[in-house]
């Protein structure tokens, strides 16, 4: 005997906001300013730390991905959480430096706390669309549960 089912859509996976996507952006135009005016003389002086800016070249070409396309949040959380690690891996090599001029101090402070200031903007926002979804899912449970009761 068949039996009666219903058929509910698949979920979908929330996708990247405008908001974030811009972050990303910024935060990619930031990063190719911070390349030219301080990776440069960075790799000038001493070459091995090309090797170590690698996952910085990966998190540059992810924020592209994210600024362009419209990836899930939870890529997001990953690569922004992984940029937060490689700002502070990165300030971490700059201080290693022999003698950076005062330029690139003050360039290299304007970059990472401009960065840390998107990073924490986007993960914010990611935050807080994921709690007012969260929201919104907890109400629509209750008001079906509410429409299912049975009436005395």
């Amino acid at each position: 005997m068949p039996t009666l089912t219903l058929h509910r859509p698949l979920p979908t996976i929330p996708k990247l906001s405008r908001l974030g996507r811009s972050l990303a952006a910024v935060q990619a135009l930031k990063e190719t300013m911070s390349l030219i005016f301080l990776g440069l003389p960075l790799v000038k002086e001493a070459p091995l730390v090309l090797l170590s800016a690698l996952p910085g070249v990966v998190l540059y070409l992810l924020h592209w991905h994210l600024a362009l396309g419209r990836p899930a949040r939870v890529f997001a959380v990953a690569v922004w959480a992984f940029t937060l690690v490689d700002e502070l891996w990165g300030l971490l090599l700059f201080q290693e430096l022999d003698s950076p001029t005062r330029a690139q101090m003050r360039m290299l402070y304007w970059s990472y706390f401009l960065g840390l200031g998107i990073i924490i903007l986007a993960l914010g926002e990611l935050g807080w669309y994921w709690q007012r979804q969260r929201t919104n899912g907890r109400r629509h449970v209750h008001h079906s549960a509410v429409l299912m009761a049975p009436r005395p």
